[in-house]
């Protein structure tokens, strides 16, 4: 009997470390937008002035997803408070969703070839961040303006009931 729970508990946690690893290449999935970003840039009849657009995006968004991948694996591991965590993920969540805005800003009166892979960036955050609630509870407010947290909302259940949940408890 007790051979079989030490098998199921086994298992348990190989399912457990699938999982993570997935969550894990969720977050690695920003590396890949970052370089659909800077071919915007190979593609552009000007790709100086398309550079220019895109630059701060992209090293924000470069320099956010290797502290966001650091802090998931220190999370899974055990090696990391939650508190540090915490704020170390929402400060770098923070930068990138000022970074998107700052780019919007740049691009308001004309039509950018990286509309589209901004959009797949803020969905692909809004799947990190489902991935790190799990872990620990992000103050969004601090992290993003109200409108992109409707869409967080609208797109990720579990996060409004989060957001619910906190609310209720203050």
């Amino acid at each position: 009997m007790e051979k079989i729970t030490e098998q199921a508990m086994s298992a348990a946690a190989v399912q457990q470390m699938n999982v993570w690893e997935q969550k894990y290449y969720d977050i690695t999935e920003l590396y890949a937008l970052n370089e659909e970003l800077m071919e915007t840039v190979e593609l552009a009849a000007n790709p100086e002035a398309q550079l220019e657009i895109v630059a701060p995006l992209i090293e924000t968004l470069g320099e956010a997803t290797e502290v966001l991948t650091e802090e998931y694996v220190a999370l899974c591991e055990g090696s990391s408070t939650r508190t540090a965590a915490k704020s170390k993920i929402e400060a770098n969540l923070r930068k990138v969703y000022v970074a998107i805005h700052d780019y919007q800003k740049r691009v308001r009166e004309t039509k950018n070839a990286a509309m589209m892979v901004v959009k797949k960036i803020k969905r692909q955050l809004e799947q990190v961040i489902a991935n790190f609630v799990e872990f620990v509870t992000l103050s969004l407010d601090r992290v993003m303006q109200k409108q992109d947290i409707e869409e967080l909302n609208a797109h990720h259940a579990s996060i409004a009931l989060m957001l619910h949940s906190v609310g209720q408890g203050q």
